[in-house]
């Protein structure tokens, strides 16, 4: 009886310990969110591949001017051993061709080769490709973190004025169900009318109904966090900070006066590697007119037998070993490297208008996003002020409609009145975030 008891009571504490593993949810600052996704994001991840790619690309390019040791091993059996002519002079036979064949019918011929790039201009400046390669990797690496850093502020944005909306609908709710109530009471004793019960009734459905509304696009919100964070879809996940958190963390007025510094920018900076990629194509291309110089080393092994018995002792391999060297000097190409020349420098220009244009559009980036900030900054402190004084005539029309100075009508007006400024003001908090945001990915905050 007593080892059933205990039986029990373990599978009872191992089912509360399991509940309470999989009541537990991940929690997350805007911060936290974001480095999250940096380590996690798929997109992060795949630019992140590229980064490794580019890597092993610039030890290819650095093993080309590094010894190259091959081996060789052929056989050959001659069916019909080949025949030569040799004049008949050698064996008393004046003016006759001999056919004679040499050889054995078995050979195996082992070779052991070494190849060393000495010059080729192609190369150094190949070396200096992959690493300007390698920093553009770095930087589309760079890019991807800010864009999914910037995405996932929009969103975690989002998310907390959904939830400070709802909380809101919740407590307007909760009052006015409780007007219905009374409202409810006094028509039983005719003091009203039921034309005011049933707009009471109206006005919660359609709160009601926008809760629903906030509460959907809210679970798509934390859906579309989870996928830019890199979390599977079926795990929970919360948000430790509230939107007042938000906005008071953000210095509004040092938001709209930091100083733009392109070089910070990461649109500029991918430029600019590229515009040095394509200076080295043109030295590469102009350094196809030089000549390139190899050294090698050569040894080689070579049997012949008339049975297969190349493993038995007693017959003799003939060694050859032989050093030198290659140069290959070009001459004379009917102008297909002066062609390659001359589209290397076309595309140098090209990249080199792109700089221009990229350049002078960022700065006016930068003038748009900043007066879109400050835009939203001023229609921000416009409707928090509307939206602090809509409540305090909403809540001075409830007294007067307890006391029955006014009609449900008169109420649900300024109901009406309260909660459009309700939305507006969230609307402009969503706009002003969305605009920080905006402002600081292209003044190079990330």
């Amino acid at each position: 009886m007593q080892k059933s008891l205990n039986n029990f009571l373990l599978i009872a504490l191992l089912l509360i310990l399991s509940a309470g593993m999989k009541a537990q949810v991940r929690e997350f600052s805007l911060a936290e969110a974001q480095e999250y996704a940096v380590k996690n994001s798929y997109k992060v991840k795949s630019a992140g591949y590229d980064l490794d790619i580019a890597d092993k690309k610039i030890k290819e390019v650095m093993a080309q001017g590094l010894p190259q040791v091959g081996a060789t091993l052929d056989y050959n059996y001659f069916i019909q051993r080949p025949t030569s002519l040799i004049p008949g002079e050698f064996f008393d036979k004046p003016g006759e061709l001999i056919e004679v064949q040499f050889g054995a019918k078995n050979n195996l011929n082992f070779g052991l080769q070494l190849d060393q790039l000495i010059f080729d201009g192609r190369y150094f400046i190949g070396l200096q490709y992959s690493k300007i390669y390698m920093e553009l990797s770095e930087h589309n690496v760079r890019r991807s973190e800010i864009d999914v850093k910037a995405l996932v502020a929009e969103t975690y944005y989002n998310i907390l004025v959904s939830e400070q909306s709802y909380m809101v609908l919740d407590s307007t709710l909760s009052v006015l169900e409780q007007i219905r109530y009374e409202t409810g009471e006094m028509l039983k004793e005719g003091f009203v009318e039921e034309t005011d019960y049933d707009q009471l009734t109206l006005t919660i459905s359609d709160i009601e109904s926008s809760q629903n509304s906030i509460s959907r696009n809210s679970e798509i919100m934390h859906q579309l966090l989870k996928y830019q964070m890199g979390i599977p879809l079926d795990e929970e996940i919360g948000l430790t900070q509230t939107l007042d958190d938000v906005l008071l963390q953000i210095n509004l007025e040092e938001v709209a006066n930091a100083e733009f510094n392109i070089e910070r920018n990461i649109d500029y900076q991918l430029i600019n590697s590229q515009e040095e990629m394509k200076v080295l194509k043109v030295r590469n291309e102009k350094a196809s007119y030089w000549p390139s110089l190899n050294g090698y080393f050569l040894y080689t092994q070579n049997a012949q037998r008339e049975a297969f018995n190349f493993t038995a002792g007693g017959y003799p391999w003939f060694p050859t070993t032989s050093v030198g060297v290659s140069m290959n000097i070009p001459i004379l190409s009917s102008g297909m490297r002066k062609s390659r020349v001359g589209i290397a420098k076309l595309e140098l220009e090209q990249i080199r208008n792109n700089k221009a244009d990229i350049s002078q559009g960022l700065n006016l980036n930068v003038i748009r996003a900043r007066s879109g900030f400050n835009t939203a900054l001023e229609n921000f402190y416009r409707e928090k002020q509307n939206v602090a004084l809509s409540l305090k005539i909403y809540q001075r029309t409830l007294i007067k409609y307890t006391e029955g100075v006014i009609t449900s009508a008169e109420m649900t007006q300024q109901h009406n009145q309260f909660f459009d400024a309700e939305a507006r003001y969230f609307q402009t908090v969503l706009l002003l975030l969305n605009a920080k945001n905006e402002l600081d990915k292209t003044l190079g905050n990330y």
